[in-house]
């Protein structure tokens, strides 16, 4: 087995290397760790056919790697003996963890698109959870940046709310999850219960239903 190590980390054209290049051309850097290359080279041994035997195994490991990642933004992943025995597994641990990561990241520009709302318009919008869950997915399953996405769909708002902020006085409105999937129709219903709200009172906020 530490022969077969040796194969991997120090031959010409190092079987190792060779992966490294692969997903560097897709941007992807891999980080083999010793317990990996053992575990690579102990099921190498079992293959029978000497050092040929680390190309089928690695092979087998990175087949799914070097099909799905190119396509996600993972940059980067860790070879280590779980891996190697279980890629399946780990590949699935990785693109979901990345995608927890991405959702992070997604659902913080949603309410960066509220805080530059305020800034610009005067007028304080805020996402409730829901609100926000549904413009993350709705950007993932359609691929389009959340900051293009929310600008569409509450490409009125600036003009309605400031509408309503002169017949109420009111400057906070809550967009949940019924204002994201019908924004036109809610921000209508808003102004012309502006209009008709003759005790003074603001408008009812939208449901956090």
């Amino acid at each position: 087995a530490e022969d077969m190590v040796q194969i991997l980390k120090t031959s010409e054209g190092s079987i190792i290397r060779q992966y490294e290049q692969t997903f560097a051309a897709y941007g992807i850097e891999v980080l083999f760790k010793d317990d990996g290359l053992r575990r690579i080279a102990e099921l190498a041994i079992e293959e029978n056919t000497g050092a040929r035997g680390l190309m089928t195994v690695c092979e087998r490991i990175f087949r799914d790697f070097k099909f799905e990642l190119p396509s996600t933004n993972v940059k980067r992943f860790v070879v280590t003996r779980e891996l190697v025995d279980n890629p399946v597994v780990e590949l699935q641990k990785l693109l979901e963890q990345h995608e927890k990561e991405e959702r992070s990241v997604i659902r913080q520009l949603v309410y960066d698109f509220a805080e530059r709302f305020e800034q610009e318009h005067k007028i304080r919008i805020t996402f409730t959870e829901e609100a926000a869950d549904l413009l993350v997915q709705s950007s993932l399953e359609q691929n389009i940046p959340v900051r293009d996405l929310c600008a569409s769909k509450f490409k009125d708002f600036q003009f309605g709310l400031k509408l309503i902020a002169q017949n109420t006085g009111q400057q906070e409105f809550v967009i949940d999850k019924n204002v994201v999937e019908a924004p036109d129709k809610v921000l209508s219903d808003w102004v012309v219960q502006s209009y008709r709200n003759e005790s003074g009172t603001q408008p009812a906020r939208p449901s956090e239903s």
